[in-house]
């Protein structure tokens, strides 16, 4: 089954690179991403207010129909890429953009995604200093850094946040809280380090992270952590080389490299924008969560590399 999924995506990729694209396409595959995004948070809302009868994913509030990292990774690609569409108003009109961030932003804050919240932070003041010059560079750093600032002023965003560092600055491997963010995360990716030494070349091979993970924990080498699976590195980077070893870890750090410095190339093309975007997110993101497995990025990055990014579209236009 998983390597009918794997040709999948690469089935996907290939589709992607051989199409005909027309600007129009690139429009509508980034609108429909937006919509989607949109229409599951506004159910979200809803759904929280006990309004609609069905259920959040995990009944974590506000969160939808998807899983509260998931969820605020997307959404933060969406305010990476409306940081160029608000330039060049070339999918939304800026009134529509804004709207739409007010929406997402809002459910940024109350889905508990600390994973999405943390990008927001790091990528955001990256992408406003790329983009613009001038006063609009500092005006919008600015609303960034107030908007940041308010977060910590929502009690369940500041209370996370707290949690966070106090696990972090308190964590300790052998007499670790197991039933914490930081304390799983830091035994995955030690465990997971451990095993990419025992196997260097070509790893333990997909599918026996967990075995390994479970083997160390019964000869009391990491604590045992009962309530959770631990089936990754929490780590892209550790669970690729854990468990495809060198020439695994290697082949997806040249994949990543490759992607990221074509598409920067000619960075302010809109499909260019938009793969540029998600591989920020998805190299930032990963050093604190396995995003390549799960989550369907596997699927994403597959049509990500599937957009001409070397073809010249017209030049953008005013959204209609």
């Amino acid at each position: 089954m998983k390597v009918v999924e794997a040709t999948g995506y690469g089935v996907f990729a290939f589709l992607g690179a051989t199409l005909p694209w027309q600007e129009k396409w690139i429009k509508i595959l980034i609108r429909m991403f937006i919509a989607g995004l949109v229409i599951n948070a506004v159910l979200a809302f809803l759904m929280t207010w006990h309004v609609l009868p069905w259920h959040n994913v995990n009944n974590l509030p506000y969160t939808g129909f998807g899983g509260h990292i998931f969820i605020s990774l997307a959404i933060v690609h969406v305010f990476l890429w409306m940081l160029w569409d608000f330039k060049f108003s070339w999918n939304f009109k800026p009134w529509l953009n804004i709207l739409i961030a007010i929406i997402l932003f809002a459910q940024l804050i109350l889905a508990q995604g600390r994973s999405g919240q943390v990008l927001f932070i790091l990528l955001i003041p990256a992408a406003i200093w790329i983009l613009y010059e001038g006063r609009w560079r500092y005006w919008l750093s600015l609303g960034v850094l107030a908007c940041a600032m308010g977060m910590l002023f929502i009690p369940s965003v500041y209370a996370m946040f707290s949690l966070g560092v106090h696990q972090l600055i308190h964590f300790n491997i052998h007499a670790a809280d197991t039933n914490s963010s930081w304390g799983l995360r830091i035994i995955a990716m030690v465990g997971g380090v451990w095993m990419f030494f025992a196997h260097p070349l070509f790893g333990v091979g997909t599918g026996d992270f967990l075995p390994g993970i479970t083997a160390m924990q019964n000869a009391h080498l990491l604590p045992k952590t009962p309530l959770f699976i631990m089936n990754t590195a929490a780590n892209s980077y550790i669970s690729e080389a854990a468990v495809l070893g060198i020439i695994g870890i290697g082949a997806f750090l040249w994949f990543l490299w490759s992607l990221a410095k074509e598409a920067w190339q000619d960075r302010l093309m809109p499909q260019n924008w938009f793969v540029l975007m998600y591989i920020a997110i998805y190299i930032v993101g990963g050093m604190y969560n396995s995003l390549n497995w799960g989550y369907a990025d596997s699927i994403t990055i597959a049509l990500m590399a599937g957009l001409p990014l070397h073809q010249r579209l017209s030049s953008p236009k005013k959204a209609c």
